[in-house]
């Protein structure tokens, strides 16, 4: 096999398998959501340098070829470039952007553009050999800034919207945000996450519901299957995106309790699907709601 035979054959296998990174979707609760982006070296400029090498040969004719040095270890061998994948996570994404593409690595995923945040995750890891051309996916976490404040500095995070929480799940911290108004006029939320931080997502949601807002509460506690708080009549149950009750806990369906702590003040407690799969999420989110209190 002549060498421009196998030069062509390498870098037709070389990029047989590149592809536009795939539409990367699921969004993390209410806007909060990880970005993947896709990295690899253009299959197009690895196609134009094996012609431009190749067709000075196919073309002379009438002798033989002009000397060159040696593009082979070995005869008819090709020999592929190795890249050293940089260590980018912790890195803002444009800074991770830089570095890949000074490393030999061209950015192809058209949300790049726009995102923002920092590398929480690279694979392949940082230091490993890869062929030149070899993917490079990252996860970039949003910048915690776009989180709502709306109830200011919470402290702990236990006191919030006219209720006091005596009782979180192990390991469970206040996330640093808080929304009003959301679930209706008058009603404030915050969550919880495993120390505070929810680049997984959530641990336990709390949601109160005061004058007008709760009566989107009583009228679930009319519907919904039924349970106690505290001896006050609740319901608990597994609860879809729209709003209904589902049997199915494999279909993303969020642990909901609701109770009224008095007349006008209702509060709904979720476990996310994240979270559930991780503790006795009927047993916590019970623990919660008995531990909830009117504040003062």
């Amino acid at each position: 096999m002549k060498v421009e035979d196998a030069l062509a054959d390498a870098m037709a296998a070389h990029v047989a398998d590149v592809q536009a990174a795939p539409t990367l979707g699921g969004a993390v609760r209410r806007g909060h959501r990880a970005h993947v982006i896709r990295f690899r070296t253009a299959g197009a400029a690895l196609v134009t340098a094996a012609v431009a090498v190749a067709a000075p040969l196919a073309l002379n004719t009438a002798g033989p070829p002009p000397s060159r040095p040696a593009a082979t270890a070995g005869q008819d061998r090709v020999v592929v470039a190795s890249v050293t994948v940089p260590d980018v996570v912790g890195m803002d994404v444009a800074a991770a952007v830089k570095v890949l593409s000074e490393a030999g690595l061209v950015v192809d995923d058209p949300e790049t553009a726009t995102a923002e945040g920092d590398v929480r995750e690279q694979r392949p890891a940082a230091g490993t050999q890869v062929a030149e051309g070899e993917r490079v996916m990252l996860t970039v976490e949003p910048p915690r800034t776009s989180l709502p404040q709306d109830l200011g500095d919470l402290g702990d995070g236990r006191t919030f919207g006219g209720v006091h929480l005596g009782y979180l799940p192990e390991g469970l911290q206040w996330s640093r945000w808080s929304g009003k108004n959301g679930f209706g006029e008058k009603s404030y939320t915050t969550s919880y996450a495993p120390g505070g931080d929810e680049k997984d997502g959530y641990g336990v949601q709390v949601v109160v519901f005061e004058g007008d807002a709760a009566k989107a509460v009583e009228r679930r506690l009319g519907t919904f299957p039924r349970t106690e708080v505290n001896g006050e009549k609740a319901y608990l149950a597994h609860v879809t995106e729209g709003g209904t009750v589902t049997r199915d806990k494999d279909e993303g369906a969020t642990l909901t309790i609701g109770w009224f702590l008095r007349d006008g003040l209702a509060v709904e407690v979720y476990v996310s699907p994240f979270y559930a799969g991780q503790v006795d999420a009927e047993a916590e989110i019970r623990k919660v709601a008995e531990g909830i209190k009117p504040a003062g």
